[in-house]
């Protein structure tokens, strides 16, 4: 029996998938399967290993130019992790791709973590 579910998000660009990663102690691999509840499932473009779990997360793309999330919710070992939907992954790649286009543009980025979750992105120009 599969557990495996699959979220739509929206996220497009591997660098900063891989930046998030770093940025929350995951490791990153191309072109894998990814590991579930009977071990290796589905295959994926990127596969996330998370620190100290039995489960991964993957990410495959969607045909519309970005990734869906294929991941195995039994036992909620992925959302320990990563929250629902793995919110916390999620939001670290927007976050670096809103930062990769906003410097490119000559904004500066003030990062505030928010209590409770989520990240506030504040931008501004000099002068």
């Amino acid at each position: 029996m599969s557990h495996y579910s699959t979220i739509s998000v929206n996220l497009d660009d591997e660098a900063s998938i891989k930046a998030a990663c770093n940025e929350l102690d995951l490791k990153f691999r191309l072109n894998s399967k990814v590991k579930g509840y009977y071990g290796a499932g589905e295959s994926c473009d990127i596969v996330i290993e998370i620190k100290d779990s039995p489960y991964e997360v993957g990410l495959r793309r969607n045909g519309k130019g970005g990734y869906d999330l294929i991941y195995d919710k039994f036992g909620g070992h992925v959302e320990k992790v990563l929250g629902k939907d793995c919110k916390k992954l999620v939001e670290s790649a927007t976050y670096h791709k809103v930062t990769k286009t906003a410097r490119k543009l000559g904004y500066m980025i003030q990062r505030k973590d928010k209590t409770g979750g989520g990240i506030q992105v504040i931008l501004s120009r000099a002068g």
